[in-house]
């Protein structure tokens, strides 16, 4: 009886309206990230995986500078100064403004780079030597990929923006949202591969489609990446220990996952490059897109559908499973042991997300978890 009743107190929590954002300690969280990231790629520049310690200087602390810029943006549209910024940016249909926004940083650092003759910046931005446009002038490659990125992106907001004629003043979120967001991300994320800090636009993009485009505010996203109370922290890390004992778990039971122990062997520049990769690169990518976006979406969708039974009782519980099923399938390609371990670790997130309401959990579980199961265990399939 005792069991059941945590169990309904734990469900009825999650299914509760995510309460008003306050925007309290976001503005602080990204003017820190500011020096860390800038750390981090000069670490990532002279300790990294491939490391350039034969560039000038001066490239280093341009790049450094710039990588530093564009994921303090991600944290920027969190922060009440950048939320009003961008609603008058919309308001005012300024939408191709800012949508060039990421296009006109990126290509002008690249000519910056270009303008001083570095030789680094040919084999970042055109790493696919087989593509056709590899051989294009550096400034026509960045004048074609710039105008569709913008375009794309502007069509996204566009599309984003409207209303339906019967409630024209109404938001909504559904299908056409995420069409949306496809349309403005997806570019970003194909033509990333041929320039060079593009990717750290692909969140801000998908970002300002999601929580302001379509006219829902933040309290609906959980757009926030600062915990909402003290609670919350520590239900974070409960989930972060049952993570880990998952883990161990399933390593007692399939015996394909070998302890090296490398965690605790490695060095503080690599151990902080690695932390900040898991924790700020991929932890925010992916939970913005998969719980920020997907996982919202989805909560919607079986709120609204009666004939699904439970789902609408607990749509964001069948939320979470659905998207875990999901997160399980993105990475199958790296081994069936890994998308297993994927789908639990996405149950953990989905939990994190739905019960703090914030962005702060899944984030921050995803990336601790990557840092301590893939820097200190072995997959065999992986």
């Amino acid at each position: 009886m005792m069991a059941s009743a945590v169990f309904h107190r734990v469900l009825t929590y999650i299914e509760k309206p995510t309460p008003q954002y306050s925007g309290r300690g976001e503005t602080a969280l990204a003017i820190a990230v500011l020096p860390l990231a800038f750390a981090y790629k000069m670490l990532d520049c002279l300790y990294g995986k491939e490391p350039i310690p034969g560039q000038p200087w001066l490239y280093m602390l341009l790049l450094s500078a710039f990588t530093a810029l564009a994921f303090s943006s991600v944290l920027f549209l969190a922060t009440p100064v950048g939320e009003r910024w961008v609603r008058r940016m919309l308001a005012e249909n300024r939408t191709t403004w800012l949508a060039s926004i990421p296009s006109l940083f990126v290509g002008l650092f690249l000519l910056l780079l270009w303008g001083l003759g570095l030789p680094e910046l040919q084999t970042q931005s055109f790493s696919m030597i087989t593509a056709p446009w590899s051989q294009l002038p550096l400034p026509l490659f960045l004048l074609l990929a710039g105008g569709v990125l913008t375009s794309c992106f502007r069509g996204g907001l566009t599309m984003s923006l409207k209303r339906s004629s019967s409630a024209p003043d109404a938001p909504s979120f559904g299908w056409r949202q995420l069409v949306c967001v496809l349309l403005a991300t997806l570019p970003f994320l194909f033509v990333q591969e041929q320039l060079p800090l593009l990717w750290c636009f692909t969140t801000p993009v998908a970002v300002t489609v999601l929580v302001y485009g379509s006219g829902l505010g933040r309290e609906y996203f959980g757009y926030s990446f600062v915990p909402r109370s003290a609670k919350e922290a520590l239900f974070v890390l409960s989930l972060l220990a049952s993570g880990l004992l998952i883990f161990l778990l399933a390593n007692f039971l399939v015996g394909d996952i070998t302890y090296t122990g490398g965690l605790w062997h490695t060095s503080w520049q690599r151990l902080y490059d690695s932390i900040f990769v898991y924790l700020l690169i991929v932890g925010i990518s992916e939970e913005v897109l998969f719980r920020c976006g997907l996982l919202t979406l989805v909560a919607a969708l079986f709120a609204k559908k009666s004939a699904l039974g439970w789902c609408l009782q607990k749509p964001r519980l069948s939320a979470v499973l659905f998207i875990s099923l999901l997160f399980g399938l993105v990475h199958l390609p790296r081994g069936l042991l890994f998308s297993f371990l994927a789908l639990l670790a996405s149950l953990l997130y989905g939990l994190a997300f739905v019960a703090g309401k914030t962005l702060f959990g899944p984030v921050l579980l995803h990336g601790l978890l990557n840092v301590l199961i893939l820097m200190n265990f072995h997959l065999a399939d992986f």
